[in-house]
């Protein structure tokens, strides 16, 4: 059996060699063509490639940029938030600081102002509901406390002690429907009887004759005749009137002068024997 022929490699090197001629011959004679023909289309489909991967790595290095300038971003948030905390936190101990400054300076000029003896107590707690709202002091009969003694702070009146431990007594606030006190307006002078009517409440001015002049704002101030209470302590502040209509009496309220919220230091107030020739009523003897 015969097999065909093959093609001599020589004819295949003389192709080539011809190939070859001819592109030296369109490139020495017509390099404008060789150019757009020959060198452009592979050059054009290399500047593709490299551009393509130029913009896959820009893209990619710019994705990687962002999030973490978005992981920095959230880092500085949480810090700025943890010092707005932690400066909110400061300042309000400052303001509780300052506060207790003021009521300390207030409690110093009161026990200039009276005469006589009182025993300086801290609120400890106050009762969880409204009625009876009362306050705990951190002294008792140890420390010469006993019921009926009158409570005063910074502000003004608190109310009367009503129930002495050893080491503890406890408060009732001038809210509480329990409370009563003689007041006396210092615009007219009028007296009446100042009660609570519960928390968060006005105050209630009994007995004010119908013709007596009350304005707004006017201040209620112990009498200092009922032997618990020196005169002139602030009680309260007129915030409305009313007419008598059926009764006799106009009809007055008012805003403590103290305050329960922030309350932190008292004095119980202990009664001089002078105030009354003969001793009060249900007094405790000393």
């Amino acid at each position: 059996m015969r097999y065909p022929a093959k093609r001599p490699s020589s004819g295949k090197l003389l192709g080539a060699l011809s190939v070859f001629l001819l592109l030296l011959v369109i490139m020495g004679f017509y390099p404008d063509l060789f150019q757009r023909w020959i060198i452009d289309p592979p050059m054009a489909g290399i500047r593709t490639l490299l551009s393509g991967a130029t913009g896959v790595s820009h893209g990619t290095s710019g994705l990687v940029g962002r999030y973490f300038d978005l992981v920095g971003a959230q880092e500085q948030n949480e810090a700025l938030r943890n010092q707005v905390a932690d400066l909110t936190r400061k300042l309000a101990r400052e303001k509780i600081l300052a506060q207790r400054s003021r009521d300390l300076e207030a409690l110093l000029n009161l026990k200039k102002r009276i005469s006589q003896a009182e025993i300086a107590c801290h609120v400890v707690a106050t009762s969880p509901t409204d009625s009876p709202r009362t306050l705990l002091l951190d002294c008792g009969r140890n420390q010469g406390v006993a019921i009926r003694d009158g409570v005063i702070g910074p502000g003004g009146v608190v109310g009367y002690v009503v129930r002495v431990l050893d080491v503890f007594s406890q408060v009732i606030w001038v809210e509480d429907p329990m409370f009563a006190l003689e007041g006396r307006l210092t615009d007219s002078g009028a007296k009446g009887l100042v009660r609570g009517r519960g928390m968060g409440r006005p105050l209630s001015l009994r007995y004010i004759p119908p013709l007596t002049q009350v304005d707004k704002g006017s201040e209620v101030v112990t009498t200092g005749e009922d032997g618990y209470f020196p005169p002139d302590e602030p009680v309260g502040s007129v915030v409305s009137r009313g007419d008598a209509g059926r009764g006799i009496f106009q009809s007055v309220r008012l805003v403590p002068a103290e305050r329960l919220d922030n309350l932190w230091a008292v004095f119980v107030l202990v009664p001089p024997l002078s105030w009354t020739s003969r001793p009060l009523l249900g007094k405790e003897t000393r």
